[in-house]
């Protein structure tokens, strides 16, 4: 410690003795180019250089000052330099000390009176650098980051032919990169005993990039040793994978969650279309009605709402992800009310002519006169001028138009009129025959003289009454239909007429057969069987080629993201490096892109070849 002591205050005087007056130098005007210490190998000279900065001439001495204030360990050739202003000295220092000696270069300035020291430089005598010959020029390494790829790829550098480590493991620092986006990499580089190729090991590449330079693994040799050196720092090709993915995955349901909108747009487009289309339907309507009392009819204002409860609905499912299928589901529901809706305005104004026809059917049944209920038990108080069927009843009733308050009493309605005019279309030819039964029925009652065929015509004129009551009590069209009238006559009309034959037979002396039974027609094969086997077998079918459009799909996209995601990943991470906030949002906006414009384009070409156009019209 006083040894260390010593030596410090020796120094200290030195320097002090050689300091200059003030009228002679300024310490700033002369100094050494290099202020960093300076390495020497014994036996290797070195440059050093000093710069006058005044703006006067100066003479200088270089000197070497030992640590200890002796003359040094180091000598320097030439020993003094003039320096006109701005002018710069190089001087040769050759290291005489042993391993460990230091010591300063001193720039003293030569001036009348003392010498003044203007600028000092330490220096070091060490052993032998280490270094090695590379094998190649140029080398590149590859750090990535990632949970599958982690470290360094590339990162030992082969020596050259017959060049191997030395026994010992060495590490030096052979230099540093810089990336152009900014960011630094210090290099070193360790050789194993008997390797023939050094690792590198880097330090500083926390951003993602190039990181270029040059190294020199032989810093004693001018010639050998320097290498261009590239380090790629980026990430796993899992994380660009995963974005491509999600662009991919993104451009689908993009796609998907468009062609729900633009389907729930088209379904709302159809509703306000369809409305506007009630509206005409109702225009020709009372137009055909002219002053009648139906015209009156009207369920616009129901169908009004009811569309709006249908638009409603869709924009509820514009907001989901759910799959719009025309087959089933919400959707579905939808466009059948839609489908119902348009079919009772479709069929609207025709129902003006439907209420023309049941007005002359009415007005023609209501025309005629009545009958009593039976023939054979009058009532009391029951007078048959001025009684109308309930029929005719029912028929003014649908005649006095009215708003409807709900559209799905409009298909009932029209079913009644329709129902109601072929009721009474009928009820003329079913009125003659039931009148011309009773009235045979009349004129064989006296004449009967057994009682099998009292019995028999009593019945057959019994089930003629039962038919003209219900002819009568018949409250609308559905109803008469009901009654099955045609084939109720039958079995009476035998009977009748089989008596009135034998009547005749008997007056012209010739027995006939009584009465047989009556043929029963022959019963219709029933097509709700065969109907129902081809409403199954359609379906299926519908259900298999929508399969198979699916599968096609799924097929398509998948090839369409395999294209995507190998372009992407050539394009943006093979190569080069990958990593940045901006890399992320490119290959994203890659998988988005590429996707949706390859599905586009698929879709198109889908149609081209199957020979429809590629815009609609």
């Amino acid at each position: 410690m006083l040894r260390k002591a010593g030596i410090v205050a020796a120094v200290m005087l030195l320097v002090g003795s050689m300091a200059p007056p003030p009228a002679l130098a300024d310490g700033a005007d002369v100094e050494f180019l290099d202020g960093t210490v300076l390495r020497l190998r014994p036996g290797n000279p070195a440059r050093a250089a000093v710069v006058n900065n005044a703006g006067v001439p100066y003479d200088v001495d270089i000197r070497s000052v030992a640590g200890d204030g002796g003359t040094g360990a180091a000598t320097v050739a030439p020993a003094s330099a003039h320096l006109d202003p701005g002018g710069v000295a190089v001087f040769t220092v050759t290291p005489a000390g042993d391993d460990g000696a230091s010591g300063f270069l001193v720039a003293v300035a030569r001036a009348p009176g003392t010498p003044t020291v203007v600028a000092r430089r330490a220096y070091e005598i060490g052993p032998e650098t280490v270094g090695w010959l590379p094998l190649v020029a140029e080398w590149r390494v590859t750090s990535s980051r990632g949970p599958f790829v982690t470290g360094l790829s590339g990162a030992t550098l082969p020596l050259a032919q017959g060049v191997s480590c030395p026994p010992g493991d060495a590490t030096i620092p052979v230099g540093g990169l810089a990336s152009a986006g900014g960011g630094a990499v210090t290099v070193q580089a360790t050789c194993h005993a008997g390797r023939h190729d050094v690792e590198l090991a880097f330090a500083g590449a926390t951003r993602a990039g190039d990181y270029t330079g040059t190294i020199d693994l032989a810093p004693d040799d001018d010639a050998a040793g320097e290498v261009a050196l590239t380090l790629r720092s980026t990430d796993d090709f899992v994380f660009p994978l995963l974005v491509l993915l999600a662009g991919v995955a993104l451009a689908l349901v993009t796609a998907w969650q468009a062609g729900r909108l633009s389907t729930v747009s088209l379904a709302v487009e159809e509703s306000w279309l369809l409305e506007a289309e009630a509206a005409a339907a109702h225009q020709r309507f009372r137009q055909a009605g002219a002053n009648a009392p139906w015209r009156a009819y009207s369920f616009l204002p129901a169908l009004q709402a009811r569309l709006a409860a249908v638009r409603s609905e869709l924009s509820k499912l514009s907001r989901r992800f759910s799959e719009l299928t025309a087959d089933e589901g919400p959707f579905q529901a939808q466009l059948d009310v839609m489908t119902a809706l348009r079919q009772l305005v479709d069929a609207w104004p025709a129902a003006a002519q439907r209420l023309a026809a049941l007005t002359v059917a009415e007005q023609a049944v209501a025309g005629t006169p009545g009958d009593p209920p039976s023939p054979w038990d009058a009532r009391p108080g029951q007078a048959a001028a001025g009684r109308l069927p309930a029929l005719v009843t029912h028929a003014g009733a649908l005649l006095r138009g009215r708003p409807i308050d709900d559209v799905d009493t409009v298909p009932q309605l029209i079913a009644d009129i329709d129902a109601t005019t072929v009721a009474l279309r009928a009820w003329p030819a079913d009125a003659t025959a039931v009148h011309g039964l009773r009235a045979l029925a009349r004129r064989l009652k006296p004449a009967q003289r057994d009682a099998t065929d009292l019995r028999s015509l009593t019945e057959a004129a019994a089930t003629v009454d039962a038919v003209l009551e219900d002819m009568w009590a018949a409250a609308d069209g559905a109803a008469y239909t009901g009654l099955r009238i045609g084939e109720r006559l039958d079995a009476p009309a035998v009977v009748l007429h089989a008596l009135q034959s034998r009547e005749r037979l008997v007056a012209s002396g010739v027995p006939g057969p009584g009465p047989g039974p009556v043929p029963l027609p022959p019963v219709p094969p029933d097509p709700a069987l065969a109907l129902a086997e081809a409403r199954e077998g359609a379906a299926a079918t519908a259900r298999r080629v929508a399969r198979s459009r699916r599968v096609r799909n799924v097929l398509v996209f998948a090839a369409i993201a395999v294209v995507t995601v190998w372009t992407g990943l050539s394009a943006l991470y093979f190569d080069q490096a990958f990593g940045g906030w901006r890399d992320y949002v490119t290959v994203a906006a890659w998988g988005f892109g590429a996707q949706a414009g390859l599905t586009v384009i698929a879709g198109a070409l889908d149609r081209i070849m199957a020979g429809g156009r590629v815009t609609a019209g």
